[in-house]
C-alpha cells in the first residue's frame, strides 16, 4: 500500500471513529408535551342561542372549539318538563345535534332546560362540561324560579343518587299514576336536589324511585315519598322529603323448594300472621306435619314425617283465602339415607365458636340440621370449668328454643317456688337461665351421642366444644337515659353497630334508663322509632292515604365504647 492511499485510509477510519462517538454520545428525545390539558371544551356557537324566547325550531346545534365525546347519556340527560319522546342527539365534527322528535308538541308559554350533566367531554383527556345545560323559552321570557331540598330513606336516612324529584301543577293525587310532571329534577349522591327554570306558581312535590323510567309512579313495586302541603318556588326554602315503599296490598307465594327429605320452604313477598298450609295428597296414614316461621313470618319451612306417596300437593291460603296451590316430587327417605352427597343424618350447624374468645353474656346455643322432638338429659353429659365438673345447686339442664335449636343451661327451681304440699313440684314454672361464666376460663362441654333425637327418629354423633372466656375488662358498659315526652305511642331504642345490625333493640313508653352491659370496645349508633300503632315495628306509609312512613330519630353523634369504661348517656328525644 503506498503512502497516499494509506493516508487516506487512516483520515477514512478516524472520520468514522469520530461519527460513531458522536452517535452514540447523542440522546434522541422526544418533543415536550406540555402541560396536560385539563380545560373543558368550550361553546363557539349555540343556533338557536342559548335562552332563546319564542322557540320554534325542531333542530338545535352546539359547536365547540374542539371534538367532544358523550358519556353515560342515558343516565346523564334530564330534559324537564319532559318529553313524551327522547330527542335523537348526535355528535357531527365538533357539533352536537339535537333533533327534536316530530311528535312531540312543546307547551307554549314554557322554558325547557336541556341538562347533560357531565355528560360532555373532550375527546383526548375526558374533560367534562360540568352541568352543561341548554334552555330555551317557547314564551316570551325566560322562568327563574327554583325548588331545592334533600331526599332520604324513611327508614334509614340513607341518601342516594339519581331519584325523581316533581313538580305537578295538577294538584290531583292520581296524576303521580298518570301523567308525566311538569317539571324534575335527580338527586345526587348526597340526596341533594334543585329544580330550576320554574314558573311561579303552586305545585305539589313528589319523590320517586322510578324503576322502570317511565316517571310514573307504579306502586308497591316503587319508593315514593311526598310533603304535606303545596309548594311555591318563590318561597326559598329548603325541603325535605322521606322516600318509603308501601306495603304490598297483597300477599303472594314468590317461590317454594324442596331442598332435602321432609323439608320444603314457601318464601313470600311479606310477612303475615295468618298463613297456613293444607295437605290435599289423599291416602296417607301417620303423617306428622309441623310448621315452622321465620323471624318476619315471611318464610315458612314445612317439615313432614312418614310420607310415603312421590307427590306431595300443598294449598297455601292467607286466613280465609287462598293463595295457591304448589306440587312437590317428594324425596324418598330411602335415596335421602344412602345419598353420598347428602345423606340423611341429624347435623349440628352451628355452636359456641371455641376458635375465639366467648362472650360472658352469650349462652350455649347449638343449632340441628333437622327440628328436636326428645332430649335424654338422663345420659352422662359433661360440663366442666377447666378441669373440674360445673357445680351448681341446680343441674344442669337443655331448653328447646325453637324447633331446631337447644339451649344448654339451668331450670331456677328455687325453694320459694317448691310446692311443700307435693314434694318434687312446682306452684309456677321454673325459670330457664344462661349459666354464669366466670371470665377468661376454659370450658369444656362434652354431649354423648344420642342425647338429642330429631322428627325423624335419627340422633346426634358425639359432641365437644371447647372454648374460653373473654375477661370482663374487655367489654365497656352504657347507661343510657332517654327522655321522651308524654304519650300513649311506643317507642323503639336501637343500638346499632356503623353498619347499622341491630346489637340490641328495647321498647319503652315512657322516660327511662337503659343498661347495656358487655359492649365490644367499638364505635355504635343510635336509633329510635316512633311506634304509632304499638305493634314493636316500622311501618311504611301509603301515598294515597296520606300516611308517610313512622318517624325514625336517629342520635346525631357516634358514641365510642372503649374497653373497661363506664359511659354515662342523655338522650333527649322531641315529640311525634
Amino acid at each position: 500500500m503506498t503512502k497516499k492511499l494509506q493516508h487516506s485510509f487512516f483520515i477514512v477510519i478516524n472520520i468514522s471513529i469520530i461519527l460513531l462517538l458522536i452517535s452514540s454520545c447523542a440522546q434522541i428525545v422526544s418533543p415536550g408535551g406540555g402541560k396536560k390539558d385539563i380545560t373543558p371544551p368550550q361553546v363557539v356557537r349555540y343556533s338557536p342561542d342559548s335562552a332563546q324566547l319564542n322557540f320554534k325550531s325542531r333542530s338545535i346545534e352546539i359547536t365547540f372549539d374542539e371534538f367532544v365525546q358523550l358519556k353515560d347519556l342515558n343516565s346523564q340527560l334530564i330534559i324537564s318538563p319532559p318529553l313524551e319522546n327522547e330527542p335523537d342527539i348526535n355528535l357531527k365534527n365538533k357539533k352536537l345535534i339535537i333533533d327534536l322528535n316530530k311528535k312531540d308538541s312543546l307547551k307554549p308559554n314554557t322554558t325547557y332546560c336541556i341538562s347533560f350533566g357531565n355528560a360532555i367531554q373532550d375527546l383526548n383527556e375526558n374533560n367534562p362540561i360540568d352541568n352543561f345545560r341548554y334552555i330555551f323559552s317557547t314564551g316570551t321570557y325566560i322562568d327563574s324560579l327554583f325548588v331545592k331540598g334533600k331526599v332520604e330513606n324513611a327508614f334509614d336516612h340513607k341518601t342516594e343518587k339519581g331519584v325523581l324529584v316533581m313538580l305537578y301543577s295538577d294538584l290531583r293525587d292520581s296524576m303521580v299514576y298518570k301523567k308525566l310532571p311538569e317539571y324534575f329534577a335527580k338527586t345526587k349522591e348526597d340526596g341533594t336536589f334543585q329544580i330550576n327554570n320554574i314558573r311561579n306558581g303552586k305545585y305539589r312535590i313528589i319523590a320517586l324511585k322510578d324503576g322502570n323510567a317511565n316517571y310514573k309512579y307504579d306502586g308497591e313495586t316503587e319508593s315514593i315519598g311526598f310533603v304535606d302541603t303545596l309548594i311555591n318556588p318563590s318561597e326559598k326554602k329548603n325541603i325535605v322529603i322521606d322516600i318509603f315503599q308501601e306495603s304490598a296490598k297483597k300477599v303472594f307465594l314468590k317461590k317454594y323448594f324442596h331442598p332435602s327429605y321432609g323439608k320444603v320452604v314457601l318464601v313470600f313477598n311479606q310477612g303475615t300472621d295468618s298463613l297456613r298450609v293444607t295437605n290435599l295428597t289423599n291416602g296417607f296414614k301417620g303423617v306428622q306435619e309441623i310448621v315452622d316461621f321465620s323471624k318476619n313470618k315471611d318464610t315458612l319451612t314445612y317439615w313432614i314425617k312418614n310420607f310415603q306417596l312421590d307427590t306431595l300437593r300443598l294449598q297455601v291460603s292467607n286466613g280465609n283465602k287462598i293463595l295457591d296451590t304448589v306440587e312437590f316430587k317428594m324425596i324418598k327417605k330411602e335415596e335421602a339415607l344412602n345419598s353420598k352427597r347428602t345423606p340423611l343424618k341429624l347435623l349440628m350447624l352451628s355452636s359456641p365458636d371455641g376458635n375465639q374468645n366467648f362472650d360472658l353474656n352469650a349462652g350455649f346455643i347449638l343449632s340441628f340440621s333437622h327440628p328436636i322432638s326428645s332430649v335424654q338429659e338422663n345420659l352422662k353429659f359433661e360440663f366442666k370449668e377447666d378441669t373440674l365438673l360445673f357445680k351448681t345447686k341446680w343441674f344442669p339442664s337443655f331448653y328447646k328454643s325453637n324447633l331446631s335449636q337447644i339451649q344448654f343451661g339451668y331450670w331456677d327451681s328455687t325453694k320459694n317456688n317448691q310446692d311443700t304440699k307435693n314434694p318434687g313440684t312446682f306452684i309456677t314454672t321454673p325459670e330457664f337461665k344462661k349459666i354464669k361464666l366466670k371470665e377468661n376460663t376454659s370450658y369444656h362441654l362434652f354431649i354423648p351421642p344420642g342425647t338429642f333425637t330429631d322428627i325423624f327418629g335419627l340422633t346426634n354423633d358425639t359432641i365437644k366444644i371447647d372454648l374460653k372466656t373473654r375477661e370482663e375488662k374487655f367489654y365497656g358498659i352504657m347507661k343510657l337515659n332517654v327522655k321522651i315526652p308524654e304519650t300513649t305511642g311506643n317507642y323503639i331504642v336501637q343500638l346499632m353497630d356503623e353498619k347499622e345490625n341491630v346489637i340490641r333493640e328495647s321498647n319503652i313508653k315512657k322516660t327511662e334508663t337503659i343498661n347495656y352491659d358487655y359492649l365490644y370496645p367499638q364505635k355504635y349508633k343510635l336509633k329510635i322509632i316512633v311506634d304509632e300503632n304499638n305493634n314493636s315495628k316500622w311501618d311504611s306509609g301509603s301515598y294515597l292515604q296520606k300516611i308517610k312512613g313512622e318517624k325514625v330519630i336517629y342520635n346525631t353523634e357516634p358514641i365510642t365504647i372503649r374497653s373497661n369504661w363506664d359511659l354515662d348517656l342523655d338522650w333527649i328525644v322531641g315529640g311525634k
